[in-house]
């Protein structure tokens, strides 16, 4: 008998139960709510988020030659930042922002023989960033932005060394510098405050770690989930100007098919055994992604509503290592390539066309790695695809566009099982994802929903 993968079921159920005969639902009939142009002035805010730090490492030497482009370290962030914006047409805005943050973004590595020990950490602390942004507002209280600008970045490097009757450690902060960019989503829940959804990449230069002869070139993947305050002022545009169509209703029951694009980045914790002897460390990978999700949902009560979804994705989020010595080479890659999920969901409606959500459900990740030497003219090779379950939790914001038309933008923390790939070494990933997506919805048949009747 042919076996039904876990993906398809949840998919054909789905559609099954969501999809009774009758037409399309008229629009659920709720008056959307006219802030008037509130988004011209000055502001200030706090966001909190998650991410990590991808490194590459460069380790040179007589007769050594180590490129590591897959250390890395993730954890959470927080910030708060203030900033002013114009609003230079009907839906146009641009504006100023600056931001202090705290990352704590920590990763390791260490080896241990008889008789011998060795660690490095490092981890994030304090940064910065002043940055422009340009916006477009798809409805009066919905804003669609671009942002980017200077950063900086302290990232702490320490470690220890131990042999018999002697032991050595160091600890170096280097300020790190470089640029910053990414997309966010920014709504407003009242006339003066507004919830945002902000991804960020920001990449900065190489430089050397103390007097190690390491050097480095970090760039960090960050999601900010924030919330501001907005002061107005500086002259509005005139509050009788409206936008065309902007108080349409949108039926958000129904069922849907979409596309995805996005980046991330990938961590495993590697813990390695042979005899007595051991090593652990933080590996980090990042690259694009790309794939489509299904799902339905129910539209239970004018600003509120539960569904189900499923996605399948395919991952360039790549990592290795290359290491160079007298007579020959080693390397090894890691590619987090496809991953699957099935997930509930539960949003609430701030205006009638905007979205905010949470997800999160059952995952599991397909992982690639590779591995070759070449050492007196042999050169052996070796690959292997590892299968880890685990779960992935995250926010979203989505919009309706126009007609079944919506656009979203969503973050994914996911976590995976631990496994023994081969002999004496186990691997536990993880990955923080970002995913820009565009949707199409089909209404279902059902009891029209009006405010007055939940009243």
């Amino acid at each position: 008998m042919k076996r039904v993968s876990p993906l398809c079921s949840a998919v054909a159920v789905m559609v099954a139960v969501s999809l009774p005969a009758g037409a399309q639902t008229p629009p659920v009939p709720i008056p959307a709510r006219d802030f008037g142009p509130v988004w011209t002035g000055f502001y200030v805010g706090a966001a909190f988020g998650a991410g990590g730090t991808f490194n590459r490492l460069d380790v040179g030497g007589p007769g050594l030659n180590t490129n590591v482009h897959g250390s890395g370290q993730s954890g959470v962030l927080g910030s708060i930042y203030g900033g002013v914006d114009y609003q230079i047409t009907q839906r146009g805005i641009v504006g100023l922002m600056a931001e202090a943050s705290y990352a704590g973004f920590n990763g390791s590595v260490s080896a241990s023989v008889p008789g011998a020990f060795a660690q490095v950490n490092q981890n994030t602390g304090f940064g910065w960033a002043v940055l422009l942004r340009a916006g477009f507002l798809a409805d009066p209280s919905t804003l669609l932005y671009f942002t980017g600008g200077y950063a900086g970045q302290i990232i702490n490097t320490s470690g220890t060394a131990a042999v018999p009757g002697v032991t050595a450690s160091f600890s170096t902060n280097n300020t790190m510098k470089g640029w910053t960019f990414g997309p966010g989503f920014e709504t407003m829940l009242t006339n003066n405050l507004s919830a945002k959804l902000e991804y960020r990449y920001s990449q900065f230069g190489r430089q050397t770690i103390g007097s190690t002869g390491i050097s480095m070139e970090p760039s960090t993947h960050a999601i900010r989930a924030g919330l501001s305050y907005r002061f107005g002022g500086l002259g509005m545009v005139s509050s009788d100007q409206s936008f065309a169509g902007s108080s349409q209703p949108f039926n958000w029951t129904g069922v849907y098919l979409g596309g995805a694009i996005g980046g991330g980045m990938g961590f495993a914790q590697t813990n390695t055994f042979a005899g007595t002897a051991s090593t652990s460390f933080n590996s980090g990978s990042q690259g694009l992604l790309g794939g489509f999700f299904a799902g339905g949902d129910w539209q239970f009560s004018p600003q509120a509503l539960v569904g189900v979804m499923a996605d399948y994705t395919f991952q360039g989020i790549a990592g290795g290592i290359n290491l160079n010595v007298p007579g020959g080479s080693a390397y090894a890659t890691a590619e987090q390539n496809r991953q699957w999920s099935v997930m509930g969901r539960l949003g609430w409606l701030p205006v009638p066309s905007t979205l905010l959500y949470a997800a999160g459900g059952y995952s599991q990740l397909n992982v690639h790695a590779s591995a070759g030497t070449s050492f007196g003219g042999v050169a052996p090779f070796a690959q292997r695809d590892t299968t880890f379950s685990g779960f992935t939790v995250g926010p979203g914001i989505e919009m309706a566009v126009t007609g079944g038309w919506t656009t979203r933008l969503e973050y994914r923390f996911s976590q995976f099982e631990q496994k023994e790939v081969m002999s004496g070494v186990n691997y536990q990933p993880l990955n923080h994802t970002i995913r820009a997506g565009i949707s199409y919805k089909l209404g279902i048949g059902g009891k029209t929903m009006t405010a007055e009747a939940v009243d």
